[in-house]
């Protein structure tokens, strides 16, 4: 099979790495690993786990090999209840320039094409339904699927130096993959505008756009003022934090207000019976 092929995170690395993380968490207050394309640094201290896409010289596209990892790497953190927070962030000057068009050119069949996008929007329903919240650190230019990358994430921080934008278009092909995402965060006529122009926006547009929370002044302050966020909602309740994502996302989906209510009534009473809910709000009307 071709994930065999490429996956660049060898079953027994991968294997010895997670040993080493259940074993021996009590004994550190973090660690890291990496490999040619992913690296993964788990800070045990504050529950906050980063993915670096490491990939520079070819601007951290979103080949196959890197989708493979990233995907091992979300199925893990997924099922580790340890981690509260994920930051996915970049090496280089692009956070990154989405598919790898070369890859996508050499094609045999349209079977090869449609596999590839469809692993790739698992990639980005992986990101989506993370228990965790996901928070992009965005130092550089991202484009079509780096663009949806970043609007597949809960939150995002970028630098004032970092670009945004779906520009398939100028090469002749419509970005309607990373348009799903793109189109959940920013309205119609500016989603459309991005899409139908190619035109990069920057990280102020971005602000007004909703695509991102907030960018920063420099490069320098990216990654303090991403922890600092990042170390703030992993500060809060797990339990609650995991169930108020998750609610969010679905109530969304509700197509009738009413229905909306009653999925959120269900979940706020049962958030109120959570043994960590009921000792905050009694230290709180104790005081």
């Amino acid at each position: 099979m071709m994930i065999n092929k490429v996956c660049i995170l060898p079953r027994h690395w991968f294997n010895s790495r997670v040993v080493k993380h259940t074993t021996r968490r009590a004994s550190l207050s973090s660690s890291s690993c990496c490999d040619e394309l992913i690296r993964r640094y788990d800070d045990t201290v504050n529950s906050v786990t980063t993915l670096t896409l490491n990939n520079p010289k070819k601007y951290n596209v979103l080949s196959s090999a890197l989708i493979d990892a990233m995907q091992l790497q979300l199925d893990d953190i997924a099922a580790n209840d340890s981690i509260s927070v994920l930051v996915i962030q970049a090496t280089g000057k692009a956070f990154s320039a989405g598919h790898d068009l070369k890859e996508i050119h050499a094609h045999e069949t349209n079977e090869e094409t449609v596999a590839l996008f469809q692993k790739c929007s698992k990639l980005m329903m992986s990101v989506n339904k993370l228990p965790q919240p996901v928070i992009a650190s965005v130092q550089g230019i991202a484009t079509a699927a780096g663009c949806q990358l970043v609007a597949s994430c809960d939150l995002a921080v970028a630098a004032n130096e970092a670009t945004f934008g779906v520009s398939g278009i100028n090469v002749g092909l419509f970005c309607s993959t990373p348009a799903v995402a793109l189109s959940r965060n920013v309205h119609a006529k500016q989603a459309m505008h991005m899409l139908l122009t190619g035109d990069l926006i920057s990280s102020e547009q971005a602000v007004a756009y909703g695509l991102i929370n907030k960018a920063v002044s420099s490069m320098e302050t990216l990654e303090e003022e991403t922890m600092m966020l990042a170390k703030k909602v992993a500060s809060k309740s797990n339990y609650a934090i995991r169930l108020g994502k998750e609610v969010f996302y679905k109530q969304l989906q509700c197509d009738d207000l009413k229905d909306a209510y009653e999925l959120t009534t269900e979940r706020i009473a049962s958030n109120f019976q959570h043994d960590d809910t009921k000792r905050m709000i009694a230290k709180f009307v104790n005081k």
